[in-house]
């Protein structure tokens, strides 16, 4: 009896420790990753982001969404706290926006979650607005989903 309680404990103790071992930890799992690439310096909340290739991670689609930036001159935090859950598109983008010879990331939507993160973008003061070159316009750029 000693020996099959002794046998049936020691089976036991070693699935455990095989399930603890091949446990990963739910927290360090991004919600999206993704890469994209600038033509042209852009100005994405307080950061500013030179011309290049970029990976990005979003850490939930909580609020404050916090997205994790890698670029040619390292890295950056980006936060918002406007969301928006609602179907927009096939393809996750970044729309730009240029005034006044400046270009601020305005929104970033990701398809895969069906999410819009909206970034606040100055505006222009209405003398400046006569003055600028041309009228304000957009741009997207498209957001590859990164691979796990």
């Amino acid at each position: 009896m000693k020996s099959s309680l002794s046998r049936i404990v020691t089976i036991f103790t070693m699935g455990l420790i095989a399930v603890c071992a091949s446990a990963h930890p739910a927290a360090a799992q991004n919600a999206f990753q993704g890469k994209f690439t600038l033509s042209n310096e852009v100005r994405w909340a307080s950061a500013v982001l030179p011309a290049g290739d970029y990976d990005f991670s979003l850490k939930s689609t909580g609020v404050p969404a916090q997205i994790t930036l890698w670029g040619p001159n390292g890295g950056a935090f980006v936060l918002t706290a406007v969301t928006n859950k609602r179907a927009a598109g096939e393809s996750s983008c970044l729309t730009i926006e240029h005034h006044g010879g400046t270009r601020f990331v305005r929104e970033l939507y990701l398809a895969g979650l069906d999410l819009h993160l909206r970034y606040s973008v100055p505006s222009m003061p209405k003398h400046e607005r006569q003055l600028a070159q041309g009228p304000v316009s957009t741009e997207q750029v498209l957001v590859a989903m990164a691979k796990k």
